[in-house]
């Protein structure tokens, strides 16, 4: 095929079509994309006018156990990336329960929608990454297209749904025993577990994340991500499920990271009993500063120099040398108020136990700080759900996360994979 006499006869069409062409390749880089858009939408629409699209013969077998009969073809307009395209569809409708189908909209994914599965992936990937607002603007800019903010919200609800009930899927498969394959086979691999609140509707809610994260041969940090809305006794099997599919049972060596909240030790150190557990080293820090300020005061001298010292003992693992002087500080100290902050930052130590090991920590090289959880907390939820003015419903924050989720860790593809504009 020739395609220098192709790409000339678009040239006549053009000009045909009394467009202006200059010599400024920026004018003409728009004029040509708008106008090849033209061009692949009716090329799409005389291909498709051959075709019968979704005929299956004048009978199709139906979900009651009868048979849908083929009633005509019914038209429908759909938003592609090239612009609007018709098409016609077989149509078949069931006399005897009424349901009906378009076998063609089935096949291909489409839905009821009026939307492309190729325009919708462009929507909802923006959708993922900005607010619907900006996201609708930038599909514009980047395709031609027109998509309100509301669609381009329902859309990611929609996708976002079925990726946040495949992540379900998966934890109950967990919950039968049934584990996912792993995806990599790392020599070590971290298991960081955190919240962070979310404005909804009704009030404040914590999501609840866990980032996955291991070395490549190759030396690069890979991470995976699961963030859900749910109580600490089912997160542990989102925990669960993911840590499976980053090569949990193959890893030859496991460190679970956290801050102190008792239900990460409970509920997901309860499923790693054999994982090395690692209070993050700023949390347990954070406690020495609180106890100090209590003691000697905000922004008093002593107070910097007492931590440190406190922070030397505990940088040494020494917990047990660290509990005894908090101990002989609270005998001397008559303040009732000084001495509930002492006693607190002792339970909380001892609570620790070997979750303070620094000093066995840092001799095997590993990671003593949840940096990695924390920014995915930030980077997964917070660049997203946690902008100026942001309130959202409970479904509508957990598709977009699940979805948003699902182009971070690489599964973009597995969720359109399900037809979930058909869902």
């Amino acid at each position: 095929m020739d395609l220098t006499r192709i790409a000339q006869e678009v040239l006549d069409f053009v000009k045909a079509e009394c467009v202006t062409l200059s010599q400024d390749l920026n004018e003409l880089e728009q004029v040509f994309q708008e106008q090849l858009r033209r061009i692949g939408s009716r090329s799409i629409e005389l291909h498709l006018e051959k075709a019968k699209l979704g005929y299956e013969g004048s009978s199709r077998a139906c979900s009651c156990g009868r048979n849908q009969r083929f009633v005509g073809h019914r038209a429908k307009t759909v938003a592609t990336l090239l612009g609007s395209i018709g098409i016609r569809r077989a149509y078949y409708h069931c006399a005897t329960c009424g349901a009906s189908s378009l076998p063609y909209d089935e096949a291909i994914g489409l839905g009821q929608g009026q939307t492309s599965v190729g325009l919708a992936k462009v929507a909802t990937l923006l959708g993922v990454h900005e607010p619907f607002e900006l996201a609708s603007r930038m599909v514009f800019e980047l395709t031609g297209q027109r998509l309100s903010e509301s669609t381009v919200e329902r859309l990611t609800h929609q996708v976002g749904s079925v990726a946040a009930g495949e992540e379900s899927s998966q934890a109950a498969r967990i919950e039968r025993w049934d584990a996912p394959r792993p995806d990599v086979r790392p020599h070590r691999l971290y298991v960081a577990v955190d919240g962070v609140m979310v404005d909804h509707v009704d009030g404040w809610h914590e999501a609840k994340a866990v980032t996955c994260y291991w070395d490549a041969p190759s030396g690069r940090r890979e991470a995976r991500y699961a963030v859900r809305f749910e109580s600490a006794e089912a997160f542990s099997s989102y925990v669960w499920s993911l840590a499976c599919r980053c090569g949990l049972g193959e890893a030859e060596e496991v460190v679970l990271l956290g801050d102190g909240a008792a239900w990460i030790w409970e509920r997901v150190g309860g499923l790693l009993k054999d994982a090395t557990h690692v209070v993050d080293w700023y949390h347990a820090v954070e406690h020495l500063w609180a106890c100090g300020r209590e003691v000697y005061g905000e922004g008093h001298p002593e107070t910097a120099k007492w931590v440190e010292r406190m922070k030397g003992l505990l940088w040494d693992g020494d917990v047990r040398g660290l509990l005894k002087r908090l101990g002989r500080e609270r005998d001397r100290t008559r303040s009732p108020t000084k001495r509930k902050a002492i006693t607190g930052l002792m339970t909380y130590l001892k609570n620790q136990d070997d979750r303070l090991a620094y000093d066995r920590f840092r001799a095997r090289e590993l990671d003593i700080g949840s940096g990695r959880v924390e920014a995915a907390c930030k980077h997964v939820v917070g660049m997203r759900l946690k902008r100026s003015g942001m309130r959202w419903s409970h479904d509508g924050s957990q598709a977009t996360l699940s979805l948003r989720v699902a182009w971070l860790n690489g599964w973009w593809d597995d969720v359109w994979a399900k037809h979930p504009l058909a869902a």
